[in-house]
């Protein structure tokens, strides 16, 4: 049973990626700032890879990538509504280098989704009003590229008379445990 649940969290991770309203779509990352104090957002997960690894982008600029320079362990949580399913994938983000990799990935972003890459202030700063916000072009972009590299998977389903939770280990080849809910 234990791998018919990881095929099965695997299978809604990656549903993220094709259906628009996927409630996977948009997971909460969560890094760790200067302080070691948690710091998390709301992100787009981008790619799912077959061994899991995430996708994600930002701009260069962000918390999250100043927080990586420094300690790059994260962890991404996801939450299905009508399964009452949580998945929970503790990792670390990379920052992807490979300019081949940087510009397959870049042509993925959407005329309207460039101003989240080319504001001329870093997200955070503080501005008079929504309108004050200036732009550079395409090409002057702050875009990065992350990869979530997950080394374990928590599975919970809430569910009558039991619920199920399971953790699976990448060093285990994620085989699995079951754990108390």
């Amino acid at each position: 049973m234990l791998q018919e649940l990881f095929s099965d969290l695997k299978h809604e991770l990656r549903g993220a990626l094709h259906k628009k309203k996927h409630p996977f779509k948009y997971v909460t990352l969560s890094t760790v700032d200067e302080q070691m104090a948690p710091r998390s957002r709301t992100i787009v997960l981008r790619e799912v890879s077959e061994s899991l690894e995430c996708i994600v982008f930002t701009d260069a600029r962000s918390e999250k990538a100043v927080h990586l320079n420094r300690n790059n362990k994260a962890c991404m949580l996801a939450y299905h509504p009508k399964k009452l399913m949580q998945l929970r994938l503790d990792g670390e983000l990379v920052i992807i280098e490979n300019p081949l990799e940087i510009k397959r990935l870049f042509q993925k972003v959407s005329e309207n989704a460039i101003k989240d890459y080319t504001t001329t202030m870093p997200p955070g700063s503080i501005i008079d009003s929504p309108e004050h916000v200036n732009y550079v072009t395409r090409k002057e972009n702050n875009f990065l590229a992350l990869k979530f590299v997950p080394h374990s998977v928590e599975y919970l389903r809430l569910k009558r008379p039991n619920h199920l939770r399971a953790i699976f280990k990448i060093e285990d080849g994620w085989k699995g445990e079951w754990i108390v809910p």
